[in-house]
C-alpha cells in the first residue's frame, strides 16, 4: 500500500513539478521503482528483480540526482534534458556496477544518505525551512529503514521509508513552486 502512496506522489511530482529535468527525472525514478513495488507486492508480478534493481538504481542515481537538483536548480546539469539524462545515466551506470560487483550496500545507502544530508545542510543555510523539514523526513525514513526500525507499530520498515519519501517529494516540489 506505501508503495502505491510512494508511486503516486513521485508520478505526480514528474508530471506536474516545475523544477528542472533532473529533478523530474529522479521522482520518475523513484515512481518506477515504487510502481514495480505495487505489482509485486500485490502478487499481480511474481518476479522481486525488477523492484529490486529498479529501487537500487533509484538509491545510486536518483538520490544524487535529487541532491543536485536541489542543492544547484539553476545550473545546467539540473535543467537541461541532455545534460541531465547523461549525469544520470553516469550515476546509475557507476553506482549499479559498483553495488554488484562489491556485493555490498553500503555505496547505495552512503549515496542516498550523503543526498539527503547535502540538502538538509544546504538549505539550511539557505533558510529554506520547507526543504529542510522535507529532507529530515527522508533522512529519517531512510535511517528506520536501515536499522529496520519502525517508530509506528502496524508498520514495516519499508512503509516508514515509503511514507517519508513521499512527503519529502511533496515537501520539496512544493516549496519551490510557491518559491516562484
Amino acid at each position: 500500500m506505501t508503495d502505491a502512496v510512494l508511486g503516486a506522489v513521485t508520478l505526480y511530482v514528474t508530471l506536474h513539478s516545475v523544477r528542472g529535468f533532473l529533478f523530474r527525472c529522479a521522482a520518475a525514478l523513484f515512481s518506477v521503482a515504487a510502481m514495480l513495488g505495487v505489482l509485486r507486492f500485490s502478487g499481480l508480478y511474481a518476479d522481486e528483480n525488477p523492484h529490486m534493481i529498479v529501487s537500487m538504481i533509484a538509491g545510486v542515481a536518483a538520490f544524487p540526482a535529487l541532491a543536485v537538483s536541489v542543492m544547484v536548480p539553476d545550473s545546467p546539469i539540473a535543467r537541461k534534458w541532455r545534460v541531465s539524462s547523461v549525469f544520470l545515466l553516469l550515476l546509475a551506470t557507476v553506482g549499479l556496477s559498483i553495488v554488484i560487483y562489491s556485493g555490498s550496500r553500503l555505496y547505495l545507502n552512503a549515496c542516498a544518505l550523503l543526498a539527503m544530508a547535502g540538502i538538509a545542510y544546504v538549505s539550511l543555510r539557505a533558510r529554506r525551512w520547507v526543504d529542510v523539514v522535507s529532507a529530515v523526513t527522508m533522512l529519517v525514513g531512510l535511517l528506520c529503514f536501515a536499522v529496520k526500525l519502525s517508530p509506528i507499530t502496524p508498520l514495516q520498515p519499508a512503509d516508514v521509508l515509503h511514507l517519508a519519501l513521499a512527503v519529502g517529494w511533496l515537501g520539496l516540489d512544493r516549496s519551490r513552486s510557491a518559491a516562484l
